[in-house]
Parts: structure tokens; C-alpha cells; sequence
């Protein structure tokens, strides 16, 4: 396992937990991995920019909820 992905699992847990989810979905690809957060709501954003220590963020629309998008870091 890379480093980068490690990170990214890493602060994903901690954005699970800032979030008070159950699980999330881990995309993982050779080219990059991401991870996707299903939520009603986003209330304290400078709250997951900071869990989400500088890892590049995405909010997606999806049916009924909030896609976060958490990506991992480019460089290895």
C-alpha cells in the first residue's frame, strides 16, 4: 500500500467520524484513489477542511444527498 493511500484512509476515518457515518466507499485506482461520503447535509465546512487535512475536496449532487468527494494526494 502507498503512502498516499494510507494518508487517505487515514483522514477518511476521521472525516467518517466528523460526519457521524457508518462506513463510506473507497474507489481505489492505480492512477489515484478517492473516497465518497453520502450525507444530508454539510454544516461546519471549516471543520472538514480542517479533518480533511489538504486533501482536495469535491461536493457532487446526488439523488436525496450530498456526494463528499475526498481524493487522495497526487504525489507519491
Amino acid at each position: 500500500m502507498s503512502a498516499t493511500l494510507s494518508e487517505l484512509i487515514e483522514i477518511a476515518f476521521d472525516v467518517k467520524v466528523f460526519f457521524g457515518l457508518g462506513s463510506y466507499e473507497l474507489h481505489h485506482y492505480e492512477d489515484g484513489s478517492f473516497v465518497d461520503f453520502h450525507v444530508k447535509k454539510v454544516r461546519d465546512i471549516n471543520g472538514l477542511l480542517k479533518v480533511s487535512n489538504g486533501l482536495e475536496l469535491r461536493f457532487i449532487a446526488g439523488d436525496n444527498f450530498i456526494i463528499v468527494r475526498l481524493f487522495e494526494n497526487d504525489c507519491d
